[in-house]
């Protein structure tokens, strides 16, 4: 996946609206509702990985293999040959050729994929539920904007607004920003904000999980991403774990 997909300028989301910044038992209330939208967090959770493939628009397919609990990831390019991985601490790449550093990317699309469920990690702090809509769009939204505790992963600065249809009760959009140090220019501690709209869902073993989203520039289409093949049932290779001494590790700083 390009770069500048995570870089794009600011997204103008009229009368969006939160009160404060703690952690809201409403808003709680809110996203368990659209958790069960989505298939529910049980299934989710008990399944020993999610895996499928993404097809950002620059053409390439990446399988992408994650186990539950741990996260611990790897992806493959079949068509360039590059491989990723992340073993909880450490992420390394093989034939990667790529500017973005593989620790930033290892779980970016599993990140914008399972974000109904994410919203239970440990440290995410939801805040009172609001109102907004998106341009040319004609429903008024529940929004809730998740931020996380001090400590939180590897970018705690980062934030999420949700954007859940109030019938619907699924995850329609979702403004975000990014703080990973090592791809931002010189000065701007966070990217401009960035729109992303779920396009079309589909359903496998119950849960209800995105077939295709686009991330927004204003009013225009910066990125897309088609996602199938998914799957809750494969077991994880624990020997993709092991640095192969031809990897490199990434260094880069979040």
């Amino acid at each position: 996946m390009r770069l500048h997909v995570l870089a794009a300028a600011g997204i103008l989301c009229a009368a969006q609206s939160h009160a404060g910044s703690l952690d809201s038992p409403e808003a709680r209330t809110v996203v368990s509702r659209m958790i069960e939208a989505h298939g529910g967090m049980e299934t989710w959770k008990s399944a020993p990985t999610v895996s499928f493939d993404d097809t950002w628009d620059n053409g390439e397919t990446a399988h992408t293999t994650v186990e539950q609990g741990r996260r611990r990831v790897y992806i493959d390019y079949p068509a360039s040959g590059a491989r990723l991985a992340w073993d909880g601490e450490r992420a390394w790449s093989e034939s990667w050729r790529e500017k973005t550093p593989p620790r930033f990317l290892v779980l970016l699309s599993f990140y914008f994929a399972n974000l109904p469920w994410l919203t239970q990690d440990p440290g995410v702090v939801l805040a009172t539920p609001g109102r907004g809509r998106i341009p040319g769009d004609p429903v008024e939204y529940v929004t809730i904007k998740m931020t996380f505790e001090a400590g939180t992963g590897d970018t705690p600065d980062d934030y999420y607004v949700l954007y859940i249809h109030p019938e619907v009760h699924r995850l329609h959009a979702c403004e975000y920003i990014v703080t990973y140090q090592a791809i931002l220019p010189p000065g701007p501690a966070a990217t401009a904000p960035h729109l992303l709209i779920y396009d079309k869902w589909t359903t496998i073993d119950g849960l209800t999980v995105p077939a295709r989203f686009t991330i927004y520039e204003g009013d225009k289409v910066y990125a897309s991403c088609a996602l199938e093949n998914w799957s809750f049932q494969k077991p994880f290779d624990t020997t993709r774990m092991q640095m192969p001494k031809s990897a490199t590790l990434d260094t880069s700083q979040p």
